[in-house]
């Protein structure tokens, strides 16, 4: 698939033209602006786009092409990959808030795709929100299509493939939006808490404008349609990957197994292979019962996808991030985990972490962290003090959050060597069996993500943050409540039929894919506009949204599309409450409305028996909206909801509607 982004890329590389004229789809600004009017967007009321003036902005164009080529990032096999502007991984993209935005994504590709712009509002915009069958049809090989949105938000954002599992095979690019020059910032607070001055908040300011991304991602040899086809073979879903990724680079690592035994015996979940990954058997992986192990060919697995490992990688080039103090004594990094299965812990050796902004959301932390978790289609970023000696070299660690395997990613942070000074490379120890050189610095998270003392001398573990308590939004943001309007309640039973399906609501969207390789979309026929996975809600109305989750599940990172939502409520047990009000009456210590977290994705919890996440927006951009599970295996086997919200006043522009 060929996907090209102008040299994905700084601005320097684009073709860049200023207007003063409104743009040509003037519906799209004209529904956005008097949206914002009404519901008060920029207060916070509509959970959640923060709109700027784009009167003088300019228009931005892109060509992105996707193409198909072939990579070994790991050093553990070549293999195909998606090519955005020729290259693998892609380079970020770097824009203004309050561009227009206009990108021409060609497909020179041996597959149909398109490109979503994961949470970007899309406001007024909704036929470019990239999803197929649903906000448009599918760009056939060959073929091209123009999206054109505003960048009313700031912050860390990501544009990936919407079609399959395309984003696991490269088909994604981050988005970084700089923040309008007036915004009201959360720097004063973190300038405080490590112990600076307001020259510490200058120098803040001008490291978001330079913000770089770190793009985590689990990788596996096989491409998505070959790990798909041994899931279906097998009736055993694939869960095991073989390396982590920085940008793009990695090693395989191997360790010892009397290193991983060790391990195993510790968690206590059974034997883990030299992957790391539980057993195939493991009822974990393969659940008892009909549909499952019962129907289980385990002949079918090959063995190099989930028990062997050959650490080809001890002497690869690891993804290094040189950084110069005499620039600025702060950097500002973003994270986002652009991988479809494993979330990721992050953390740089011996550099705490003072998150300051969510999903592309200003945020309000008391203290740094030394650690924070990434789920899938999440984006952190962080302010990192550069009070290092020069030359000096740091562990960047990306290690799996999660049950079924242990394995951790690796690159390098190095602070400019001066001549006269110790040599950088005196800063890393000889690999040890299974792993590449590291430098050596102290760590604050073990192989399995577990924190650990930051010092010989410290006794407590290095700190992690809390995405619950530790993040309220900056400035706060109380939720929309019942006195402000209608409160529309929706259930979204989260479920899995069998092992190669998830279902929302027990229908199982896989029904729609015939639909969706035609090109027709599964809204055009009547298998799903009759079916649980589409609801129909009314534009400007309070929409409370609660996950229910059978026993047994993993965390899932559950993303909407249009909207940020504040997270209100999450808890153990059953749902079995008529209103959200209901609810926090009889278990208000589940429930936040002074200032609770917003995003765009967020996990809903994990129980041995059933579970629940609660979330509150408003309807404002009339169109087909999408909340999903953001793991690829359980968006492509089912568990995607389509929100028609205000669909009768959607007015297509005459380049974006069907022929007569």
């Amino acid at each position: 698939m060929r996907l090209t982004l102008i040299p994905l890329l700084s601005l320097s590389s684009l073709t860049v033209a200023r207007h003063t004229s409104p743009r040509h789809a003037t519906f799209a600004r004209d529904l956005s602006l008097s949206l914002s009017a009404t519901l008060d967007i920029s207060t916070g009321n509509a959970a959640h786009a923060e709109v700027v003036s784009t009167e003088t902005g300019k228009t931005v164009y892109y060509d992105v092409v996707v193409s198909e080529g072939v990579a070994n990032p790991d050093g553990g096999q070549e293999r195909m990959v998606y090519l955005i502007n020729g290259e693998f991984p892609a380079k970020t993209l770097y824009i203004d808030q309050g561009d227009d935005v206009e990108v021409n994504v060609h497909a020179n590709t041996s597959e149909a795709t398109t490109v979503h712009f994961h949470g970007i509002s899309q406001q007024g915009t909704p036929w470019s929100d990239g999803v197929p069958g649903v906000s448009q049809k599918l760009i056939q090989p060959g073929g091209n299509f123009t999206y054109r949105w505003t960048a009313y938000q700031h912050g860390l954002f990501q544009g990936h493939a919407h079609q399959k599992q395309q984003q696991d095979d490269g088909l994604v690019f981050p988005i970084f939006i700089r923040p309008s020059a007036d915004l009201e910032r959360p720097f004063s607070q973190l300038a405080a808490l490590a112990g600076g001055s307001d020259a510490d908040v200058a120098d803040m300011m001008a490291a978001e404008a330079n913000t770089h991304v770190f793009s985590i991602m689990d990788w596996r040899h096989r491409t998505s349609e070959e790990v798909n086809a041994v899931w279906q073979s097998a009736n055993v879903e694939p869960l095991c990957v073989d390396s982590v990724l920085i940008n793009g680079q990695g090693a395989m690592v191997c360790p010892p197994m009397s290193e991983l035994q060790t391990i195993a015996d510790a968690r206590g979940f059974g034997n883990i292979t030299a992957k790391g990954c539980l057993a195939v058997t493991s009822p974990i992986v393969n659940p008892e019962g009909e549909g499952f192990s019962e129907d289980a060919d385990m002949s079918l697995i090959p063995d190099d996808t989930w028990d062997t490992c050959n650490a080809t990688g001890a002497d690869r080039s690891l993804y290094t991030l040189e950084v110069d103090p005499c620039n600025g004594t702060w950097a500002s990094f973003g994270i986002v985990n652009t991988g479809g299965l494993w979330e990721l812990k992050f953390s740089i050796d011996e550099h705490p972490l003072y998150v300051y902004a969510i999903d592309g959301h200003y945020v309000n932390t008391t203290q740094p962290f030394d650690i924070i978790s990434v789920p899938s289609g999440v984006r952190y970023q962080v302010m990192v003090k550069l009070d290092k000696d020069d030359g000096s070299a740091y562990t960047i660690r990306a290690a799996a959050n999660v049950v079924p395997q242990v394995i951790t990613g690796y690159g390098v942070l190095q602070y400019t060597d001066v001549p006269g000074r110790a040599n950088s490379k005196e800063n890393f120890a000889a690999p040890t069996e299974g792993y590449p050189a590291l430098p050596q610095s102290s760590a604050a998270m073990d192989y399995t993500g577990a924190p650990i003392a930051i010092s010989d001398i410290a006794e407590d573990a290095a700190t992690e943050l809390d995405p619950w308590t530790d993040a309220p939004p900056f400035p706060a943001s109380p939720p929309l409540m019942e006195s402000d309007g209608n409160i529309t309640m929706v259930v979204l039973g989260m479920s899995r039929p069998n092992a190669t399906t998830w279902a929302a609501n027990s229908t199982v969207w896989k029904q729609a894919a015939e639909a969706m390789q035609d090109g027709t979309g599964p809204l055009a026929g009547s298998a799903l506009i009759n079916a649980h996975s589409v609801t129909i809600l009314p534009n400007d109305t309070i929409v409370d949204i609660v996950i229910t989750v059978t026993g047994e599940h993993p965390p899932h990172p559950m993303h909407k599309h249009y909207n940020q939502f504040w997270v209100l409520g999450q808890g153990q047990g059953e749902w079995n409450y008529s209103s959200v009000a209901e609810a926090a009456a009889a278990m208000p210590d589940s429930f936040n409305f002074v200032n609770p977290p917003i995003r765009d994705s967020y996990n809903t919890p994990v129980s041995a028996t059933a579970s629940w996440l609660a979330v509150r927006y408003r309807t404002v951009n009339p169109g087909p909206d999408l909340i999903h599970c953001h793991l690829s295996q359980h968006a492509t086997g089912g568990m995607v909801e389509v929100l028609l919200e205000g669909i009768e006043l959607v007015e297509l522009p005459e380049e974006y509607a069907p022929p007569q």
